[in-house]
């Protein structure tokens, strides 16, 4: 068998305030993620990873990769942390090597049997009685008679020895990390502003994000729970749900987004305590590929698009956020239409992980041929990527229209007819002289502007029922090409 032991010291907290009981919690929960043989004993972290070797590639990757998932979690935490490890064939033996190597020497010991006492937690109530008869090591005690060890120390100590020998196997509790990620906290004091809840959310989500990279899932929604006070005639919680389009092991742009509606939320009565609870998670085929930062990849700088659209309409509100999406139309007014971003990205973002890598491959391989099929068909439909809300109706020049001086035509004429096509706010029992848009022909053609930009502008050809009021034809921008 083969036993790991790890202890991590905090060297820098960061704004969490992470303390070294939080940095072995996450290092227990990130080796969950390696081997099923975990638990917590005394100041360590053991883990069991004989079973694990030969699917990691040996120890060495093992505890790089172990390694690199604790440097992703202080990086995140923005804190820092020295890990120092040991290795041996029984946990107290590790255990005994970590603790000699966490003393003065710096250096593990060669042979086992030369640890001092010290090493083992069931000889330290003893050390004062062991020194005194001049057993100052393993070797020293196990020289021992058995019978007298017993009923001098009591079982435990022999029966510790035996354990580290090997010679009675290793009987412990091993963890296992919950479906769902749920912790409560008091805090310090009463806060009575909502923004002040962020520091206790801090130190929930620390422990979130050791969950999740345990379990090796991404999160995707979230929900803070408020405890308010008694004494006040309030409900007695309030809650926040905070929810994004691509799950995510790094929490930090997930605090962000809290942050910014907590600025939002007022408070109706004093908070004694938090509860932060995990809503959706998605499990990761592959963590690092999912982190983008575990393996020797680039880190990249700042936030993604995804990122800045959900942290903007958490400030700025949805109605404040939009992005276009085009409809299936053949009016040009009702080619597209603005929703709100957020909701636009989500809906995107599960259609990918839903249809998977085949699925994708055979919408993209379907779109193209549709491409392909229409552009063949009909390559003269250039159409503008900003249309204009109303079209603007242009200044002609001899029957040529006029925008910010003269303009040259460079190709048309696309005739749409949108006469049988009822606008918004139009009925089917409206008659054509009564239409905001009576039945009509359009030319659409397009131009370049004295300043270079390139203009859409149709002509509208009047039908039957209008040509003989009019018999010069009107002209109109209608959009700009990027």
């Amino acid at each position: 068998m083969r036993w790991i032991a790890l202890q991590a010291c905090i060297t820098e907290p960061g704004p969490s305030g992470m303390d070294d009981a939080t940095a072995q919690r996450a290092v227990a929960s990130m080796a969950l993620g390696l081997t099923p043989r975990v638990t917590l004993l005394d100041e360590a972290v053991l883990m069991e990873v004989s079973g694990s070797l030969r699917l990691f590639g040996g120890l060495a990757k093992l505890l790089q990769r172990l390694e690199q998932w604790f440097l992703l979690f202080l990086v995140s935490n923005s804190a820092a942390a020295q890990v120092k490890r040991a290795q041996g064939a029984t946990s107290l033996i590790a255990l005994g090597q970590l603790r000699w190597q966490c003393g003065q020497l710096g250096t593990p010991r060669k042979r086992v049997a030369e640890l001092p006492m010290h090493t083992l937690t069931a000889a330290r109530p003893h050390l004062g009685v062991l020194e005194r008869i001049g057993c100052r090591n393993w070797d020293d005690v196990l020289r021992l008679p058995r019978d007298g060890l017993a009923r001098r120390f009591g079982a435990g100590l022999l029966e510790a020895l035996d354990r580290a020998g090997g010679k009675a196997p290793d009987n412990y509790e091993w963890l296992v990390l919950p479906e769902q990620f749920a912790e409560k906290i008091e805090l310090d004091a009463l806060v009575t502003h909502a923004p002040a809840l962020m520091a206790g959310v801090e130190r929930l989500l620390v422990h979130l994000q050791a969950w999740l990279l345990g379990r090796q899932s991404g999160l995707c929604a979230l929900k803070i729970i408020w405890h308010l006070d008694k004494r006040r005639d309030v409900p007695p919680t309030g809650e926040l749900e905070i929810r994004t389009a691509s799950p995510a092991q790094d929490l930090r742009h997930m605090a962000r987004l809290i942050a910014e509606h907590l600025a939002q939320q007022v408070l109706p009565a004093p908070v004694h305590s938090l509860t932060l609870a995990s809503l959706v998670t998605e499990l990761l085929t592959d963590s690092a590929a999912a982190t983008g930062s575990l393996l020797m990849e680039v880190r990249q700088q700042g936030d993604s698009a995804l990122e800045l659209i959900e942290r903007l309409s958490a400030r700025l509100g949805d109605a404040h956020v939009q992005v276009w999406q085009p409809c299936t139309d053949h009016r040009p007014e009702q080619m597209q239409r603005w929703v709100p971003a957020r909701h636009a990205i989500k809906s995107i973002a599960t259609d990918v992980r839903n249809t998977g890598a085949t699925g994708i491959k055979r919408i993209k391989n379907s779109l193209n041929s549709t491409l392909q099929t229409k552009t063949e068909a009909k390559t003269e439909a250039l159409y503008p990527s900003w249309l204009l809300t109303n079209p603007l109706q242009l200044q002609t020049v001899g029957n040529s229209p006029v925008y910010q001086g003269r303009l040259v035509r460079l190709t048309g004429p696309q005739r749409l007819e949108i006469s049988g096509w009822l606008m918004p706010g139009e009925g089917r029992g409206d008659a054509d002289e009564t239409r905001a848009d009576p039945p009509t022909m359009r030319d659409y053609y397009i131009y370049r502007s004295e300043q270079g930009s390139l203009l859409w502008v149709y002509s509208e050809r009047l039908g039957q029922a209008r040509a003989g009021r009019q018999t010069r034809r009107s002209w109109y921008l209608q959009g700009f090409f990027a």
